[in-house]
């Protein structure tokens, strides 16, 4: 009975100690979306209302610290920062302005979830109207 005991115990610690250092290591985004957007993000899925399909991109965006956005491409290896601000409140907006003048404001809402983002447009008719971007590393 008592080798039972022991045995019992030996295999309850080896069991404890083997699920200690298995913590939960999925990426929770911050709270503030300010902080949320920040880094490099690659498109991965594109699609319209609730259905998505997987997209190959061949660049990465960056939104920067500054309200810039940068973009990498895969292919000429070239980093090119554009003359898009973009401000995070309740939605995301996104503002160009032509060579001729004119202001191009975009909006979005969105999501953070795991490494994830999910923009829609808003009020904008369009093919895709839904993309999902994936945080690099």
């Amino acid at each position: 009975m008592k080798i039972k005991n022991i045995i019992f115990t030996a295999i309850t610690l080896c069991l404890l100690i083997g699920t200690m250092g298995c913590e939960d290591e999925t990426y929770a985004p911050p709270s503030d979306p300010k902080q949320a957007i920040l880094g490099k993000w690659e498109l991965i899925e594109i699609g319209f209302q609730n259905h998505t399909e997987p997209y190959q991109d061949n660049r990465y965006i960056e939104y920067l610290p500054d309200s810039a956005l940068g973009w990498y491409y895969y292919d000429t290896k070239e980093y090119t920062v554009s003359n898009i601000k973009y401000w995070i409140d309740t939605i995301l907006h996104e503002k160009q302005i032509r060579e001729d003048g004119h202001k191009i404001i975009t909006e979005y809402t969105y999501q953070f979830y795991e490494d994830k983002m999910r923009l829609e447009y808003i009020d904008l008719l369009a093919i895709y109207d839904v993309f999902i971007y994936q945080r690099k590393k």
